[in-house]
């Protein structure tokens, strides 16, 4: 494996509340590392492979030597080098590059050679668009695999972010499973916590008994719902943040020599960029709407059995909510990473390419 030095960058992955391009199984090790739960059913059986950052990661230039063939986006697997620190950088390798199978062998044994658990493991999470936990969760299950839920919770800096805006949604849930006065009191905010972080809480037991589930169904749809709530929010967060970046790739003009080819790509796919966005974000619209419809039959038709009904289905949406939503979220965070706000420079015409073919790739399949 080759080193990382960028220790910032690697801090930056410990904070990061990019859920759906980082999956931190470092940072899990150390919160959840001896519980039972987790000692039980790893994400990965091999203990130094369980402990990695593995990072949805766009490969730059200097990187591409690394490939056999050209690769606009690559699965990175980080381990560091210290056991409780990321300072001291991590060592690296790309599912995929030159001599991969040599590398994960020095590294690993025999635990990811083809077949075995781990690189079965390993492989879905490559072909994945997103490390999104809920879109993860349902693939993994899916194939047979069922790490402990301690690997599939929302960042914490994501559930930060998150809370007010399901705070106001969940208020009628509130009221009509504990009283009116209940919505508005300190206690509001535990009963959402517990929604949030443990579906297992005794204080949600009133919850369930509304919702008719038995416990294993309210797990399951404790967590479905959870999903919604995250997405729901994650649109919301996006839709300036893409607004704004539509708004700079509009008026964005190359430095150099543009050929009459690269004059018309540029000129098409700005057009093609913006439908490809709005059209996924149409889609992930009318996907929420479904949701809305059956909680509302819950909330304001007393109606709970609808809303059970859909939970329990809800799986089946988050491929395509999990994939659009990754796909908008990285056109945004890319374009904010290469330009800070109010700095939007010139670039040169093959960068700029570069890009847009990038987030042609990262869009185009998944035009509803």
């Amino acid at each position: 494996m080759a080193r990382d030095r960028s220790y910032r960058s690697l801090e930056f992955l410990k904070k990061s509340a990019a859920t759906s391009r980082v999956l931190n199984l470092w940072q899990i090790s150390l919160k959840e590392g001896g519980k039972q739960e987790y000692e039980a059913s790893p994400f990965f059986k091999n203990s130094l492979l369980n402990k990695a950052i593995i990072v949805k990661h766009r490969v730059r230039g200097g990187e591409a030597d690394l490939f056999e063939y050209p690769v606009q986006n690559a699965t990175k697997i980080l381990l560091p080098i210290a056991e409780r620190e990321l300072r001291y950088g991590a060592r690296f390798v790309f599912v995929g590059q030159r001599n991969f199978e040599e590398v994960i062998a020095v590294s690993f044994g025999d635990d990811l050679q083809v077949g075995t658990r781990d690189r079965n493991v390993l492989d879905i999470i490559d072909r994945l668009p997103s490390l999104d936990p809920f879109l993860m969760r349902e693939i993994l299950k899916t194939n047979g695999y069922t790490p402990a839920p301690c690997y599939f919770n929302v960042s914490e800096a994501d559930l930060q972010r998150m809370f007010e805006s399901a705070r106001v949604e969940l208020e009628p849930l509130i009221q009509m499973s504990f009283g009116t006065d209940l919505a508005f009191s300190s206690h509001a905010a535990t009963f959402l916590n517990k929604i949030l972080s443990d579906a297992n809480s005794v204080e949600l037991e009133p919850l369930r008994r509304v919702m008719g589930m038995d416990a294993r169904q309210f797990q399951e749809g404790i967590f479905c719902w959870k999903a919604f709530l995250y997405y729901k929010w994650q649109l919301r967060d996006l839709m300036p943040r893409i607004r704004e970046v539509l708004n700079e790739i509009a008026i964005i003009r190359p430095i150099g020599n543009v050929d009459f080819d690269d004059k018309a790509y540029i000129a098409k796919i700005k057009i093609e960029l913006r439908s490809w966005i709005f059209g996924a974000v149409e889609s992930v619209t009318d996907s929420l709407a479904v949701y809305d419809a059956a909680y509302a039959a819950m909330t304001k038709q007393n109606e709970p059995a609808a809303f059970r009904e859909f939970l329990l289905r809800a799986p089946a949406m988050f491929n395509s909510l999990g994939e659009r939503l990754s796909s908008i979220e990285h056109v945004a965070s890319f374009w904010r990473y290469r330009f800070p706000p109010k700095q939007l420079q010139r670039v040169p015409v093959d960068e700029l390419v570069d890009i847009f073919m990038d987030f042609e790739q990262s869009l185009s399949s998944q035009t509803p």
